[in-house]
């Protein structure tokens, strides 16, 4: 689990709205995050980085689960992101070992 703030910008309702979201886990492919309310799968929006401002394409993945804080949404970058969240990643084929 990793704690990052960022922002949510997306259409709502024919208005451009912006969310704050703390994200639950992250990956080069996206995170699941927490917003404060439900947004349907297949939903486009742009992530913005709470600290570097930096922002990227996305989508809602699957529906939201909801949980006390709000609703656990999986979101998924258009395209992989490796240095979005400045975090090293282990490679893909990283296995630990089974000694």
């Amino acid at each position: 689990m990793l704690r990052i703030r960022a922002n949510i910008h997306v259409a709502l309702h024919g208005k451009q709205s912006s969310l704050e979201v703390t994200t639950l886990s992250v990956n080069d492919h996206g995170a699941v995050v927490i917003v404060g309310q439900n947004l349907p799968q297949d939903t486009r929006l742009v992530l913005e980085h709470g600290q570097t401002k930096e922002k990227v394409a996305c989508k809602v993945a699957r529906p939201a689960r909801e949980i006390s804080e709000g609703f656990q949404t999986p979101i998924e970058f258009d395209t992989p992101a490796p240095d979005f969240w400045k975090i090293a990643f282990p490679p893909s084929d990283w296995r630990p070992d089974e000694g």
